[in-house]
C-alpha cells in the first residue's frame, strides 16, 4: 500500500497582500501527478487546510476542486483540522464525502476518528485526531484531571488502541517533541508554559505518525514520527527550506520505506543580501519574493524602488550592519555606566543610533545646548 502523507496547505494564505492561491492550485497538480505517478492508493492530510478559520471563497473553490480530484482517483483520503481551520466548517458535508472514501475529522468529539482498510498483508488502521487544547479535553473527560496535554492525548489514545497484530498510523496536527527538543517552529503562536508540547514517548504503539503544524519537513524519530511541512514557503524565515511530500511504501507490518518528493513553487521566496549597488549591478531579473538584507551603513534613497526595477517582489527591506552595529539596551548594565549629563547622554544616542557624530557638526550642537539651556531654565 503507498500512501502519500502532506499538511499545512494552508490554501488562501496572503503575504504582504499578495495571494499564493495560483501558486497553491499549480502545487496541487504537482501533487497529483506525484500521486499517479507513484500509484498512490492512500493520501493523509494532517491539518491546516485553509489559513484562516473563514477562510475566502476561493480557498474554498480549490481544495474542492483538488477533494474532486482525488476521489476521481478512487483514493482514501483522511484529513483532520489544524489550528488555522474551523473544525466544523472543514467537516461541512463529511457523511456525503465520506462514501467517496473521504474522512474528515475536523472538530474534536472526545475520541478517535478511525479508518480500516486491507490489502494483501492485511488490515490497516489509520487513527486521526484533530488540533485540540486543553480545554477541550477537560470538556470531553470531566471526570479526569491532566496536568499536561501529553497525558491528556495520551488518555484519548487508550480509548481507541490500535491493534498490535495490524499495521497502524496516526494522524496528529501539534507540537510534538523527541527527547524534550523543540522542534523547528514555523507557527506564530507562543506555547505559554509548554501547555501545548506533546512527548512523542506516547506515540510508540502507532507504526507510523503523520504529523501537520511544522512547516520544515522533518523527523521527530526516524522513521516513525513525521513532520511533512507545508506546502510552499510561507514566510523568509523558511526560505532554505526544501518542501515536499512524505511516500510510504507500506508492505507487512515492520516493513515501510519511507521518501519523499520535492515540491518546488514557480515564484521562490528567497533572502538577497550585500551593498544595494551590488545588488542591482549583478541582478538578474526575476518574479521571486524577495527580502533585501542591506549591508549598507547609509540609508539608500528610495532603495526599496530601485530594487523593485529588477526584483518587481521585494517585499521586506533592512538595513541589517546598520542593526548590527547599535548598542543592544540589554546590552548594558546600570550599574556599570558612568554618571553622564543629558547633553553627553544625546551626543551618545546620535552616535549610536543613528551613526551621527554631534561632536563633528558646531552648529547643531550649538542648537541642542541652547535648547538644553532654556529647557533648565523652564
Amino acid at each position: 500500500m503507498k500512501i502519500l502523507h502532506m499538511s499545512d496547505l494552508h490554501l488562501g494564505r496572503r503575504f504582504y497582500n499578495l495571494s499564493f492561491l495560483s501558486l497553491q492550485k499549480i502545487l496541487l497538480q504537482d501533487v497529483l501527478q506525484c500521486i499517479d505517478t507513484q500509484e498512490i492508493t492512500v493520501v493523509l492530510l494532517s491539518g491546516d487546510i485553509y489559513d484562516k478559520p473563514v477562510p475566502p471563497a476561493e480557498a474554498v473553490t480549490l481544495f474542492d476542486w483538488f477533494l474532486t480530484q482525488l476521489a476521481e482517483r478512487d483514493l482514501t483520503v483522511c484529513i483532520i483540522s489544524g489550528n488555522h481551520d474551523s473544525p466544523e466548517r472543514l467537516q461541512f458535508g463529511s457523511g456525503l464525502l465520506q462514501k467517496n472514501h473521504i474522512h474528515i475529522a475536523g472538530a474534536f468529539q472526545g475520541k478517535l476518528h478511525t479508518v480500516t482498510l486491507s490489502d494483501a498483508y492485511g488490515d490497516l488502521q489509520i487513527a486521526m485526531l484533530p488540533y485540540v487544547k486543553p480545554m477541550q479535553l477537560a470538556a470531553c473527560y470531566p471526570e479526569q484531571s491532566f496536568s499536561n496535554l501529553t497525558e491528556g492525548i495520551q488518555y484519548v489514545l487508550q480509548q481507541t488502541p490500535p491493534d498490535p497484530n495490524c499495521r497502524s498510523i496516526l494522524l496528529y496536527h501539534g507540537f510534538v517533541l523527541h527527547n524534550d527538543a523543540m522542534p523547528d517552529e514555523s507557527e506564530s503562536e507562543i506555547q505559554l508554559g509548554g501547555m501545548q508540547l506533546v512527548n512523542d514517548n506516547i506515540f510508540q504503539d502507532y507504526d507510523y505518525v503523520a504529523l501537520g503544524h511544522i512547516h520544515k519537513p522533518q523527523w521527530v524519530k526516524k522513521d516513525r514520527i513525521r513532520y511533512s511541512g507545508s506546502l510552499m514557503k510561507y514566510s523568509f524565515s523558511e526560505c532554505l527550506q526544501q518542501k515536499s511530500v512524505t511516500i510510504l511504501d507500506m508492505q507487512e507490518k515492520g516493513n515501510c520505506t519511507i521518501t519523499t518528493v520535492p515540491l518546488t513553487a514557480q515564484q521562490d521566496m528567497r533572502i538577497i543580501h550585500g551593498p544595494c549597488k551590488e545588488l542591482l549591478e549583478h541582478a538578474v531579473a526575476s518574479e521571486d519574493f524577495i527580502r533585501a538584507e542591506l549591508t549598507d551603513l547609509e540609508l539608500i534613497p528610495n532603495a526599496m524602488e530601485k530594487l523593485r526595477l529588477v526584483y518587481p517582489n521585494v517585499l521586506e527591506l533592512a538595513y541589517v550592519a546598520r542593526e548590527q552595529n547599535r548598542q543592544p539596551a540589554a546590552a548594558t548594565e546600570a550599574a556599570h555606566v558612568p554618571e553622564q549629563s543629558l547633553k553627553e547622554l544625546l551626543i551618545e544616542f546620535y552616535q549610536n543610533v543613528y551613526h551621527y557624530d554631534l561632536l563633528e557638526k558646531p552648529e547643531q550642537l550649538s542648537r541642542l545646548e541652547k535648547l538644553l539651556e532654556e529647557e533648565e531654565l523652564a
